[in-house]
């Protein structure tokens, strides 16, 4: 894994070291174990070959039942160093003469010889056994078992093994150096586009241009090839920046005109709002002054009628009593309706008396529980503040009494030097985040917005099932 980073001529030369290596450990692998299985072979022919002597030897011997003899005819065998063990055994398996390379050792039991075979060898413990039987004259004498030891083997795996070390360093070091020789070719021009490659990435320049070599190979095509895909992304990236300079261009054209649409709806939603209030203000007037007097007339002459009720039958009694009652109560809601659109006590004795009133008013009518909380340092903001901040909790707490299901609400007003804070909280059911989202804000949620927005200030809404809170900053100079 270290050479995944390497350097393309390393992992050449590396490669190129691997495969030599490897076809040479895999040629020496074959050749040893060829010649293991021939030496092993030949061991085996060379001791059928001394078996057949020392029993051609022997015959007298067996004639004569002279075991002393057939020892002296074994012992000849010292002369082979290999040799560990010799027995000669007559053909019912009974031991008749025998000899040990350390004279010492007990003759073991004669092989089993497998029918219609004259010969079987093994190999076990590092050391190969042959049985033979001996014939003379066509007739099968006696049994000859070897036993040989395997070291010279060993010591032709280990010259094996030197020769096979010695030649493997010599042909890596020969392919090293073939390598660092040839590879240039391969090599040089890889690490030249590769290179460019860096380059055009680093530098975003894409009329970097590599030379490709001569000859018609997978390189020199890999080069052409590399160069027509700058030259193809050069001329896109000029047909881009182009476009990209019209489309910003564009972008700027629109971005202006809809800054100055924003800027025309702006003016126009302050001035709606001007009129509305405005308007709000002229209505409440109207109905306080003009209204709320024809009322109060007819209420006079209803009482003239009924302090004359004795002289009417007792239906027009009832009538004009009915009348008067609902002159008190048209009266008592036309004040009200007034207030409400424009109280009197906000250009006269300010925000807070207003609140005051209004938030009595609402919980008498709602039945919802409402703590409101002035600072004591609120003293009086600018005219169109006190609008904005009336309006703001008059707006909240409707939302609240038809929306939330909420059984209470808090408001908090805190003035700091800066700025004035307003808050109110309610323990409903929350707003839903698509009624949030510009495109299907709510008519009284945006006018709330846009009133703190006029004046400089902000509206945040953090809503959750468990409640709302509605947090207006406005400025205080």
């Amino acid at each position: 894994m270290k050479y995944r980073h390497s350097p393309i001529s390393q992992k050449l030369t590396l490669m190129n070291m691997l495969v030599s290596g490897v076809a040479l450990l895999m040629a020496c692998a074959a050749f040893f174990t060829y010649d293991l299985l021939t030496f092993r072979a030949a061991r085996v022919r060379g001791l059928g070959i001394q078996a057949q002597i020392v029993g051609t030897n022997s015959v007298a011997a067996l004639d004569f039942n002279d075991p002393h003899s057939a020892e002296n005819t074994l012992a000849a065998l010292s002369a082979a160093p290999n040799i560990l063990f010799a027995g000669i055994y007559k053909l019912n398996g009974e031991p008749f003469a025998g000899f040990w390379s350390d004279k010492s050792g007990k003759m073991p039991p004669a092989p089993t010889i497998p029918e219609k075979k004259m010969e079987i060898s093994w190999f076990a413990n590092h050391q190969v056994s042959l049985a033979k039987i001996v014939v003379f004259q066509g007739k099968p004498v006696a049994i000859v078992y070897l036993l040989s030891d395997l070291k010279s083997v060993d010591e032709r795996l280990k010259r094996y093994a030197i020769i096979v070390l010695i030649v493997l360093l010599t042909s890596l070091m020969a392919a090293l150096l073939i390598s660092r020789t040839t590879q240039r070719a391969v090599a040089v021009p890889i690490i030249e586009l590769a290179e460019a490659a860096r380059a055009v990435s680093r530098d975003r320049n894409y009329s970097v241009r590599v030379i490709p070599t001569e000859g018609n190979d997978e390189v020199s095509t890999m080069m052409t090839a590399f160069n027509e895909m700058l030259g193809q992304i050069q001329g896109r990236d000029t047909a881009l920046l182009e476009a990209h300079d019209e489309l910003e261009s564009r972008v700027k054209e629109r971005t202006a005109e809809l800054k100055k649409a924003e800027d025309s709806l702006r003016t126009l939603s302050t001035r709606l709002l001007q009129l509305q209030d405005e308007e709000r203000r002229n209505i409440a007037r109207e109905l306080h002054d003009s209204t709320g007097q024809v009322l109060a007339a007819l209420g006079m002459n209803l009482a003239a009628i009924q302090l004359e009720s004795k002289r009417l039958s007792p239906a027009a009694e009832t009538a004009v009593s009915e009348s008067m009652d609902l002159v008190r109560t048209t009266l008592k809601e036309l004040r009200t309706i007034s207030y409400l659109l424009h109280p009197p006590l906000l250009d006269e004795a300010g925000l807070q008396s207003a609140l005051r009133w209004f938030v009595q008013g609402f919980v008498e009518r709602s039945k919802i529980a409402v703590d409101l909380q002035l600072a004591p340092n609120l003293g009086r903001p600018a005219r169109e503040v006190e609008t904005a901040i009336f309006r703001i909790v008059q707006e909240s707490l409707t939302n609240i009494h038809r929306h939330s299901g909420s059984t209470s609400a808090h408001i908090a007003i805190t003035r700091e030097p800066r700025f004035i804070k307003v808050e109110i909280v309610d323990q409903g059911k929350g707003i839903e985040a698509e009624s949030t989202r510009p495109a299907t804000i709510g008519i009284g949620i945006q006018g709330m917005k846009e009133r703190a927005r006029q004046l400089g200030g902000r509206l945040d809404i953090q809503s959750s099932p468990t409640g709302t809170t509605i947090t207006a900053i406005l400025p205080a100079p």
